[in-house]
């Protein structure tokens, strides 16, 4: 019961993170169905010769191939940019707020003295985290195949609805790493400021082809599943293996911790 209303309390601190959230996921929903046809338009306008030159270099290539198939443009904006750039940033926010942010208003007592272990408590409210971030990007996922249909564009939905449990299992993990970081913080802006740069650390492995697979934002964006057609479990497993690591060390820190 306890560790109920200790979720209950969580979402109810954050409902303005959660709406904000599906508005966003609306608003990209949008953007994206009804931009994808005047682009589609854009390239079958381009003359036979101009196209033909273009096609010459990579970039064009990749581009031309997004803008004329929509389970390729969909997958390009969301899975492989909004939802790993706005997803780190919610991650940044909510790790932040929940732990260093109870800190610094002296409301962490409440975790410490009512009749739950701190384990309880750390769970609790990284259940109720994981579960923000889950309604947010399932929603706005959601959101883009509803205003897909209503605007008559198809896409491999399937393999994109997929896809996005790859993306959230290693979103799950940058929250997780936040909570930690946020853990060993005082103040919400500090925290948040670390857990930004631990991000940007994070993402440089993607810069390089031969490193790519360690980054936390590549394999966020399923590249290797919805690009490569490759097996969505070793991606699914190692992302579940780093969850399981870091949820334990918070654990471990939560527990250890003199607020």
């Amino acid at each position: 019961m306890a560790v109920r209303n200790i979720i209950c309390k969580e979402l109810h601190q954050m409902r303005w993170i959660i709406i904000i959230g599906l508005l966003v996921g609306f608003g990209l929903a949008v953007i994206l169905a009804s931009t994808f046809g005047y682009l589609d338009q854009i390239v079958e306008e381009i003359p036979p010769e101009l196209f033909e030159l273009l096609s010459q270099y990579e970039v064009t290539r990749e581009l031309l191939a997004i803008f004329g198939d929509y389970t390729l443009y969909v997958w390009s904006q969301w899975h492989a940019k909004n939802l790993y750039q706005i997803g780190a940033l919610f991650a940044i926010i909510i790790a932040a707020t929940q732990f260093a942010g109870e800190v610094s208003r002296r409301t962490i007592g409440y975790y410490l003295t009512r009749p739950v272990s701190r384990r309880e408590g750390y769970l609790a409210k990284v259940a109720s985290g994981l579960l923000v971030l889950l309604i947010i990007f399932a929603g706005g996922t959601l959101m883009i195949w509803a205003v897909s249909a209503i605007t008559g564009q198809t896409a491999d939905w399937g393999r994109f609805f997929v896809a996005l449990i790859i993306s959230l299992v290693w979103l799950a993990a940058y929250y997780l790493l936040g909570t930690i970081i946020s853990i060993l913080n005082r103040e919400p802006v500090t925290a948040g400021i670390i857990i930004g740069l631990s991000g940007i650390l994070l993402s440089l492995p993607g810069m390089f082809a031969v490193s790519r697979p360690f980054s936390i934002f590549y394999q966020m964006r399923a590249v290797d599943y919805f690009i490569y057609g490759q097996s969505l479990f070793p991606p699914l497993i190692y992302g579940l293996i780093l969850n399981g690591i870091l949820l334990l060390i918070g654990l471990r820190v939560f527990a250890k911790k003199d607020f």
